[in-house]
């Protein structure tokens, strides 16, 4: 009898510890991760990003790739230019004249890559100076916000006003971009944050943003549908 009496004092004790962790529990595991106002912060990525392009560095990258490319379109469309020309004070009974044409669509065709290729290199350039830009924001974000006593940092923009509405894509990535309810003045670090990279505020007064690239864009738009010229035709049966 004794024997079963201290088993059942041990049973006892046992589901009351079990009983008292149960009821416990819950609220030491909602404290334990429960995240307080104060320890979130919040980044408006985007912004920076349009800041870090505005750098003077990558602004001289991109205009060292559109001097660079606006030099090469200009020669071949002077080349087209000339052969056509050439081509206008033909005879059809010339017998260089099919010779001349063949010439003139072999640098058609070259341009019409060239143009091509100086696009894809161009995205290509703005996609490295992105992502160039974004490791320093993130680097700096987490310095800023552990300094500033912050435990989570999220990347958000904090206005509701949509910039990119012409498209499906684009439009998504504005609505995700952004949080439904605005957060605060005072855990925003965005400031903080583009003071401490040194970003312009604004782009050079003196001198247009070259990611417009209008020189660029305008010489690639003339070599996409280039003057076109009346065939010759190589024999007179023709």
């Amino acid at each position: 009898m004794k024997h079963s009496t201290k088993m059942l004092t041990l049973m006892i004790v046992i589901l009351t510890t079990i009983v008292a962790t149960l009821l416990v529990s819950p609220a030491g595991a909602n404290k334990g991760f429960s995240v307080e106002t104060g320890d979130i912060a919040f980044v408006d990525v985007f912004y920076l990003v349009d800041k870090a392009l505005l750098t003077e560095d990558r602004l001289a990258d991109r205009d060292s790739f559109n001097a660079q490319a606006t030099e090469t379109i200009t020669e071949l469309n002077g080349q087209l230019e000339s052969l056509q020309a050439q081509l206008s004070t033909m005879q059809q009974t010339d017998p260089n004249a099919a010779n001349v044409y063949q010439q003139y669509q072999s640098v058609n065709a070259q341009l019409d890559t060239v143009s091509r290729q100086i696009n894809e290199g161009y995205q290509t350039l703005i996609a490295q100076q992105i992502a160039e830009s974004y490791q320093e924001i993130y680097a700096a974000s987490n310095e800023i916000g552990s300094q500033e006593g912050f435990t989570f940092v999220f990347a958000t923009r904090t206005d509701g006003e949509l910039i990119q509405t012409d498209t499906i894509t684009g439009i998504t990535q504005e609505i995700l971009a952004r949080p439904l309810m605005t957060p605060p003045d005072a855990v925003e670090l965005t400031e903080l944050v583009r003071l401490k990279l040194n970003y312009p505020e604004q782009a050079p007064v003196t001198e247009a943003d070259p990611a417009d690239a209008p020189e660029l864009e305008a010489a690639t738009e003339e070599t996409i549908e280039p003057t076109p010229v009346q065939e010759v035709p190589v024999n007179e049966d023709e």
